[in-house]
């Protein structure tokens, strides 16, 4: 295990590779973008302000932050996700309620760019509700519950697949499970297969695959990232908010050719990070890129994990 920090952004929560040498990163507390150097430890100035490329549709400010959660890339359009949740006390943020994706440059000076891509999806959550093979996870609920109460909305991962799809995975809500001394028990975490997402931005409407459960020992999916194949890692955490962290996060290799079948957990001991992203360099399948949101307002962590 290699453990790098990096300056410059202080809540990482979703990053995709742009190639073998650089890769993106989301904040969720803020409406930006920002692009890193494998093994550089600064960002690259300046940052991708995504109140600029969406001029007038994304706003900064108090309120205003997406909550950017999961980064996926289909060829160079690359997709972002808010956790649709509300605020922690149970209040509706509609600016988190969002899908949108940009194309993004390198300038002979060596900044980076973003240009946006369709239209930005807003009812991902509406269009779920309507959907009847939905209807036992209780969305319509779940949308107005505090993200990391039982029941609650938390949207946090997000994987492209080779058939140009998207995998939504969620931290909360869980499926079935179990009440025991206020927390759920022996849950399955979702999934939703987003069909057409290149072509939902250009304005089509939302199709959407079977929901997929999978057992992760109870745990919520913090972030998904197509391997090889049909293969996926899965970060999983607890839906809750792990104060004391007493329950660790685990690593999970998942087929998705076989969707009921248990994933299989990774021996490795991730210790105290608090895993947010994942994500692969093209053609390093062996090697998978974790970043840790310990709350230092410095940086964040990125641990390279051998498979």
């Amino acid at each position: 295990m290699d453990q790098k920090n990096y300056e410059g952004s202080s809540n990482a929560s979703g990053a995709v590779a742009l190639d073998g040498n650089y890769f993106v990163v989301a904040d969720d507390e803020e409406n930006r973008l920002s692009v890193f150097e494998k093994g550089s430890e600064q960002t690259l100035k300046p940052a991708i302000a995504l109140s600029r490329v969406f001029d007038g549709e994304i706003e900064d400010g108090k309120g205003c932050e997406i909550d950017l959660e999961g980064a996926a890339a289909i060829g160079n359009v690359y997709f972002w996700i808010g956790s649709h949740s509300t605020n922690k006390d149970g209040e509706r943020r509609p600016s988190r309620h969002r899908l949108f994706a940009l194309q993004i440059q390198r300038n002979a000076a060596g900044e980076f760019s973003g240009q946006r891509y369709g239209r930005i999806y807003r009812t991902l959550i509406d269009d779920l509700i309507l959907d009847r093979r939905f209807k036992p996870y209780r969305l319509d609920k779940a949308v107005g519950i505090a993200p990391k109460a039982s029941g609650g909305l938390s949207i946090e991962g997000l994987a492209a697949t080779p058939e140009q799809s998207l995998l939504i995975g969620f931290r909360n809500p869980l499926a079935g499970g179990t009440e025991k001394n206020g927390r759920l028990q022996d849950a399955k975490a979702l999934i939703v297969p987003l069909l057409n997402p290149l072509n939902l931005l250009q304005g089509q409407t939302a199709t959407f695959g079977d929901p997929i459960e999978l057992d992760l020992g109870g745990y919520g999916i913090r972030d998904i990232a197509w391997r090889q194949g049909d293969e996926y890692l899965i970060v999983a955490g607890p839906y809750h908010a792990n104060e004391d962290r007493s329950e660790k996060h685990r690593l999970y290799l998942w087929h998705s050719n076989k969707p009921t079948h248990k994933p299989k957990r990774l021996d490795a001991d991730l210790g105290e990070l608090n895993i947010e992203a994942a994500f692969f360099f093209p053609g390093q399948t062996d090697w998978v890129e974790l970043l840790s949101d310990d709350g230092d307002t410095k940086g964040f962590q990125c641990v390279s994990v051998r498979l």
